[in-house]
C-alpha cells in the first residue's frame, strides 16, 4: 500500500492543526487587554498583576 505525499501533508497539518488549537494560552487574553477592550486591566501597564513575563518574550499567568 503506497501513501502519497499529499496524504501524509494533509494528515500532518490536521494533527498539528488539533495540537495548536488545543493548548491554552499561556496568558488568557482576559488578563492582557483593558476593560476598554473586555479584559481585567485598567491600565495596559497592569498586566504585571496577572502575568509574568518569560525569557521568551511572552507572558505566563502568574501562580497565586
Amino acid at each position: 500500500m503506497i501513501i502519497t505525499t499529499t496524504t501524509l501533508l494533509i494528515v500532518q497539518a490536521i494533527v498539528i492543526g488539533t495540537i495548536m488549537w488545543t493548548t491554552p494560552e499561556p496568558c488568557p487574553r482576559k488578563y492582557r487587554v483593558t476593560q476598554d477592550n473586555g479584559g481585567e486591566l485598567v491600565h495596559a501597564s497592569d498586566i504585571f498583576r496577572y502575568c509574568t513575563l518569560d525569557y521568551g518574550g511572552k507572558f505566563i499567568l502568574k501562580e497565586e
